[in-house]
């Protein structure tokens, strides 16, 4: 590793005597010897930071948390451009209508399903996209761009990477258990996407894409980037969520955010900005039943296991890539929780709020529902619970059949032309061969 820059500094979760700069962490996103990159240094905001920023559009109030960490990287003007090109669509807190009294004005959804592939990763993987574009483009005008998905991460990346000049996006899924949807943003043609349809799980797509980043002879080849969010940018891009959610809560009211988890990215990055110094009651990772997370904080015994098909398909995930910086970022500091949701209490909340006051979710966010509903009905619970919504519910028209007999209950926002990948056995040759060929660079 080359002497990282003075102003972001990374170590490995592995092995503390390993640190990096931002442009060696951009090109090596798994520190050599394993681990993840974490920043060395938290900031912490000032304890007027929300009131400041209580009428900044999102955009800016992303600009103002993340600011710490890369504006001296990139220059503020910089990044403040990135931020406003990369998070230009709305953030809405949406109170659904009709609640029982338990749980009426107390829980609420942080829809973050509005940007171009209506999912929560579009915030992360936009900016992340524009950030290495710009650190590496001097040096590095042609890059690589892999990514394994459960679903909502390889729309995020073929939308972000599409059209971006010497940007290759190569995505990994798995063949059973993304939903057609899904399948049409990650797998529609586009001139710089590979799209490679895995017969495996999505645990098999991620281990196909820790092995090709850890080989150097791949990497010779060209830079070779991840925007899973083993990442780190890409969690430092989603911490903003967390405030933004604190800021539309009103003050004086103590809240608990609730986040469907998978692999424990999006839980990480509220956890980091609680380290930064934003006041939450409780954090829960809401997770379905492939989870290793409720059992290693109920008996401390991790057991990652081979995930099964749920109705949650983006959080089908039984070894999760970020749980050593959710426990890094735990330990010495505000507690987190996590429960398991299975199928048929995810099927339950959906038509509960529906038929309450016809708000529709998507599978995930009902998992975190149904978490915040246990949550708010405990002994000490919080004043609100605030639920992030993480996809649009038109991306699972199989599960809203299965939940109101009509997937047209919830109507998708764009047009979903047919898929065509390339499809591949769980092998690791063949992943190689793609990003050795020309694929993508039409």
């Amino acid at each position: 590793m080359s002497s990282p820059s003075p102003e972001l500094e990374f170590v490995s979760t592995s092995n503390p005597g390993l640190r990096a700069g931002l442009r060696e962490v951009l090109l090596s996103s798994v520190p050599p010897g394993g681990g993840l990159w974490v920043p060395v240094r938290i900031p912490r905001l000032p304890a007027d930071f929300l009131e400041a920023h209580a009428d900044s559009d999102y955009a800016a109030l992303a600009e103002a948390v993340i600011g710490p960490f890369l504006a001296k990287e990139l220059g503020p003007d910089v990044l403040k451009a990135l931020c406003q090109e990369a998070f230009n669509f709305p953030v809405p807190l949406v109170r659904p209508r009709g609640l029982p009294a338990a749980s009426a004005g107390r829980i609420s959804v942080l829809e973050l399903f509005h940007g171009p592939s209506a999912a929560f990763k579009d915030f992360a993987v936009r900016l992340l996209v524009r950030v290495t574009a710009r650190v590496l483009s001097a040096e590095h005008p042609r890059f690589t761009i892999l990514a394994a998905t459960s679903g909502d991460t390889g729309g995020a990346v073929t939308e972000a990477c599409d059209g971006v000049p010497g940007v290759r996006a190569v995505v990994l899924y798995p063949r059973v258990g993304v939903s057609p949807v899904q399948e049409s943003q990650i797998a529609r043609r586009r001139a710089n996407v590979v799209a490679l349809s895995v017969d495996g799980t999505f645990d098999d797509c991620q281990a196909l894409v820790k092995r090709a980043l850890a080989d150097e002879s791949l990497r010779r080849s060209e830079p070779l980037l991840t925007a899973n969010s083993i990442n780190p940018v890409r969690l430092i891009a989603q911490v903003p969520f967390a405030f933004h959610a604190r800021r539309l809560v009103p003050r004086g009211r103590s809240l608990a955010v609730v986040v469907p988890s998978g692999n424990l990215g999006n839980v990480g990055a509220v956890q980091l900005a609680r380290r930064m110094g934003l006041d939450l009651a409780a954090l829960v990772a809401a997770t379905n039943v492939n989870s290793p997370l409720p059992e290693l904080f109920r008996t401390g015994v991790y057991r990652p296991r081979r995930s099964e098909p749920t109705l949650s398909n983006a959080m089908d995930i039984g070894a999760p890539n970020n749980l050593d910086r959710l426990l890094a970022w735990r330990e010495g500091g505000p507690a987190v929780s996590s429960v398991t949701v299975d199928d048929a209490q995810t099927l339950e909340a959906m038509r509960r709020v529906r038929s309450a006051g016809g708000y529709v979710m998507c599978p995930h966010t009902a998992v975190g529902w149904k978490a915040a509903e246990d949550l708010l009905a405990s002994g000490g619970a919080p004043d609100e619970a605030v639920v992030f919504g993480t996809a649009h519910p038109a991306k699972f028209p199989d599960v809203l059949r299965e939940a109101f007999g009509d997937p047209s209950v919830s109507a998708f926002p764009g047009e979903l032309p047919p898929p065509a990948p390339v499809k591949v056995g769980n092998d690791f040759g063949a992943l190689r061969d793609v990003l050795l060929s020309g694929a993508g660079r039409g």
